[in-house]
């Protein structure tokens, strides 16, 4: 028999070609009765001689254009005889197939009529490409892929006893010895999918089969997407609607990777627990907005561990990067509770009391020996045949002793140090002891770290320049880019201080007051940017790149121009002796002036000090959407944030100015601050949140040392 090679059908062959689907006579019967009611009401209400429009025909499931596939398939040496129906999702439908040797195996089932374009059909061959490539124990083997005239055939490994969905149907809820287990061999295949740059994308209970053994396995990649980095996001809208990530919600937004897979986890072992998904509702929008809300409760009659609850609330995080990852998910305490060593096959219809008959010790060696078994372990993996563990009682010694020899067993494996380094035997005496405190401040400390990265990568998407004057000069950029490196380097340093109990009262740096901007107008799409320092001169930052700086205290000024050797130059004049080229630029600086005293209040009390020896002017500003950064000339940075703090940095980033939304200003050193973690009395500044914006603030200004070249 010649096979037709896979090719796309266009919609004119589609409405040639006849297709059967078996529908139930009576409610066919009943659809016809429903549909001439409502048209005839429709006349009723419309006129009877109106012309009626036409009726909108339901969607037809494309699994339905799939036909029963012949008794015998003929393939290249290989002939194949189907069995009874296995079931029918969305797109295709599923059979049993058994070859000449009498194997069963699964034969997914696409017909070609519902391959209407090119996209589909790579959409279907990347679902091959994909599945082929995994091997694992826990992923659904794919054996074989063919075509006749009518249908496509992707050949399976056979499941024969369900899916957990099936399971979860029959008990309609589970215990929490069975998630572990059921949980750690899906995380054993998604960790493997990942490091293939596979993520699965469709995650649920459906598609997490039992074979033989009652072993789980990831089935169904049809929605499955490889990544060609582990940078790159991708933007389809695609999964069931209560196992989608809220990233996935987002569409172009944001993008998603492989932690859409990780959250599907999270609703696996909630709805494996409680019964059903986190975001059930009868509307799909609703369980969409209750996803990007993370709206969802433990209900109260159906009572589980506040280890598991942890977890699942730590995994169902709404941003991705504070989800836990594989290996940090297998760290959590829940997973040292009871774990059985295999599931039974009465599992359908039996509730197991693992808790009755496993103890402290069986657990361990169980759960290390499923981590083992699916890949999740570093080490390498057992080389000899899996041997089951027996159930074990507390109450028998003999059974004690089985756990202790179980348990040298797998030392024996696993141990580094030959017998002759322990003397006596006195290795075998030792017994793995988890210690639940040191675990739960681990997974803590974890968590915390999780949620640093997340605000860090927060911050860094959101801290994008709204506007900056424009520095012409490569030099000047070098050196901006130096002080910010230098006083991020200064903050880093408090940081560590800090960690090491902070600093003798002797080895505090001194407290000097910086020289602060007090006003600002920007002025900028015709002018440039003018400010007052609290030493109340005044300058002006004039779109060609220029600063006049008009002093206070003397009938002076400066006029600074950037030089491509020096960075910048600046020039002192008299305010009588001042060159009449510059006559429309003090003009601007006056204008500025008397527009600032009549309108803008001062922001802070600071005044020109003894120490203040030079003068300063403003080299840059950068608007931020959350501050405003001005960076002086003297290496002091200030950020005004939106919410009225305001905050600077100076001496290297040793000492901190804090001016309060009041106009109160107090300067300390750095490391004293983040002792306490916020400004002494102002709990309201929200310090550390600012101060990580600070930092990325800063680390982002000091990557610029180029001029960026412009089209002419």
């Amino acid at each position: 028999m010649s096979l037709a090679p896979l090719q796309t059908v266009n919609e004119k062959q589609l409405n040639s070609r006849a297709i059967h689907t078996p529908i139930k006579k009576n409610n066919l019967i009943s659809e016809n009765k429903e549909n001439f009611h409502n048209s005839n009401n429709k006349r009723l209400e419309n006129g009877f001689n109106q012309k009626q429009p036409p009726q909108k025909k339901k969607k037809e499931k494309l699994s339905s254009l799939c036909k029963t596939p012949p008794s015998l398939i003929k393939t290249r040496g290989k002939n194949y005889h189907r069995g009874h129906s296995l079931g029918e999702g969305g797109f295709a439908r599923c059979f049993q197939m058994k070859d000449d040797a009498g194997k069963i195996y699964a034969a997914k089932t696409v017909a070609k009529i519902s391959i209407k374009s090119e996209k589909t059909r790579k959409k279907l061959l990347s679902e091959i490409q994909i599945h082929k490539s995994m091997k694992h124990t826990n992923i659904v083997q794919f054996i074989d892929c063919f075509e006749d005239d009518v249908n496509v055939y992707i050949l399976l490994e056979i499941c024969p006893n369900g899916s957990l969905m099936d399971l979860l149907k029959k008990r309609k809820l589970l215990t929490e010895p069975e998630v572990r287990f059921f949980t750690t061999q899906i995380c054993g295949a998604i960790k493997y999918m990942h490091s293939r740059r596979v993520i699965h994308r469709d995650l649920k209970l459906g598609n997490i089969f039992f074979d033989k053994d009652f072993n789980v396995k990831v089935g169904d990649f049809g929605l499955a997407a490889t990544l060609g980095n582990d940078r790159e996001r991708k933007y389809t809208i695609c999964g069931t609607p209560n196992y989608i990530a809220p990233e996935v919600l987002m569409g172009k937004h944001s993008g998603h990777s492989y932690e859409v897979d990780i959250w599907s986890v999270g609703v696996m072992i909630y709805a494996l627990l409680i019964g059903k998904p986190p975001f059930q509702s009868k509307d799909v929008n609703t369980i969409y907005e209750r996803i990007k809300c993370r709206d969802f409760s433990f209900p109260a009659e159906k009572p589980i561990s506040s280890e598991a609850k942890l977890l699942i609330q730590d995994i169902l995080s709404v941003d991705p990067l504070e989800r836990p990852s594989i290996k940090e998910i297998m760290d959590y305490l829940w997973f040292r509770g009871c774990f059985p060593p295999f599931t039974r096959d009465d599992v359908m219809t039996t509730i197991p009391c693992y808790e009755d008959e496993i103890g402290e010790n069986a657990s361990i060696v169980n759960f290390r020996y499923c981590m083992d078994t699916v890949g999740l372990l570093d080490y390498t993996s057992y080389n000899q045949k899996k041997q089951s563990i027996p159930l074990i009682n507390n109450g028998n010694n003999n059974n004690n002793n089985a756990i202790e020899e179980e348990m040298n067993k797998y030392h024996s494996i696993t141990t580094v140090l030959p017998q002759s380094l322990s003397p006596g035997g006195t290795r075998n005496k030792y017994k793995e002891v988890i210690d639940i405190e040191s675990q739960r401040k681990f997974n803590e400390l974890a968590r915390q770290s999780r949620l640093r990265r997340a605000q860090q990568e927060s911050i860094k998407k959101n801290l994008v320049p709204t506007s900056t004057n424009t520095i012409k000069s490569e030099i000047s950029l070098r050196i901006l880019a130096s002080e910010c490196h230098l006083t991020l380097n200064g903050i880093l340093e408090a940081e560590a201080q800090k960690k090491m109990g902070g600093l003798a009262q002797s080895r505090l740096p001194k407290v000097k007051h910086p020289m602060i901007v007090t006003k600002w107008v920007d002025y900028s799409n015709k002018h440039g940017f003018s400010y007052q320092l609290s030493t109340e001169d005044i300058g002006v930052l004039f779109n060609n790149g220029c600063t006049v700086l008009r002093l206070a205290d003397a009938e002076e000024f400066w006029y600074i121009s950037y030089d491509n050797k020096e960075g910048w130059i600046a020039s002192h004049y008299l305010l009588n002796e001042r060159p009449k080229e510059l006559n429309r630029y003090l003009e601007v600086v006056d204008f500025f002036a008397t527009y600032m005293r009549a309108n803008l209040s001062r922001v802070s009390t600071f005044g020109r000090e003894e120490y203040h020896k030079d003068d300063v002017f403003l080299r840059r500003y950068t608007r931020f959407k959350p501050f405003v950064m001005f960076e002086l000339s003297d290496g002091t940075f200030q950020f005004n944030f939106k919410d009225h703090h305001k905050l600077a940095v100076s001496e290297g980033g040793k000492l901190v100015t804090y001016i309060s939304p009041s106009h109160e200003s107090f300067t300390y050193p750095l490391v004293e601050v983040l002792k306490t973690g916020n400004i002494p009395n102002y709990p309201e500044c929200k310090f550390m949140e600012k101060l990580t914006m600070i930092k990325e603030g800063l680390k982002q200004k000091s990557a610029i040392v180029r001029v960026e070249q412009t089209e002419v």
